[in-house]
């Protein structure tokens, strides 16, 4: 990371365990102009056998916190990948419902214990809808501490759909 931006409240032991090749997919996908929330989606559909290039489309519009500061785009493309395996299409599959809040819970959960936010406002201390904020933003280059951020997602994300425990309980009507 080419910044001294420290995220207040990041647990640094648990980022200090952090694959580093998570961490350089994310890098990739920066530099490659791509959104938080599409690094994110894409990871967890290529998981999962899904399409990456709808998968990308799909989750363009959620980064910088849907442009607003809000939801971090890791934990947006994080939570769709998650409805990819624990989602519902209809009342049959309802029941799955109850095993997605279960997991897009856990993953609210030890994001929070790991960066310590789960908003990009809060993460970069300033939001990205405001122009001189913005500007803050990229002038101390607080988002190359999202490379990070990104890769310690994708490792949450990777455990919650490597979890086989609630698969047996899982409702399928196709």
């Amino acid at each position: 990371m080419a910044t001294d931006y420290k995220i207040k409240g990041m647990n640094w032991d648990l980022m200090e365990k952090v694959d580093p090749a998570l961490v350089e997919e994310g890098a990739e996908a920066f530099a490659n102009e791509l959104m938080c929330s599409q690094c994110a989606f894409v990871h967890g559909a290529r998981m999962l056998g899904f399409d990456e290039e709808q998968a990308l489309l799909t989750s363009s519009g959620f980064g910088w916190g849907m442009q607003h500061g809000e939801r971090c785009g890791a934990v947006t493309g994080s939570l769709m990948a998650l409805g990819l395996k624990y989602g519902y299409r209809n009342r049959e599959e309802f029941p799955n419902y109850k095993i997605l809040k279960k997991k897009q819970a856990e993953f609210d959960r030890r994001f929070l214990e790991g960066v310590g936010a789960l908003t990009c406002r809060e993460i970069l201390q300033g939001n990205y809808a405001v122009e001189k904020e913005r500007a803050a933003i990229y002038a101390e280059k607080r988002y190359d501490a999202c490379e990070l951020v990104m890769g310690y997602a994708l490792s949450i994300l990777e455990d919650l759909l490597r979890d086989t425990s609630d698969d047996e309980a899982l409702v399928r009507s196709k």
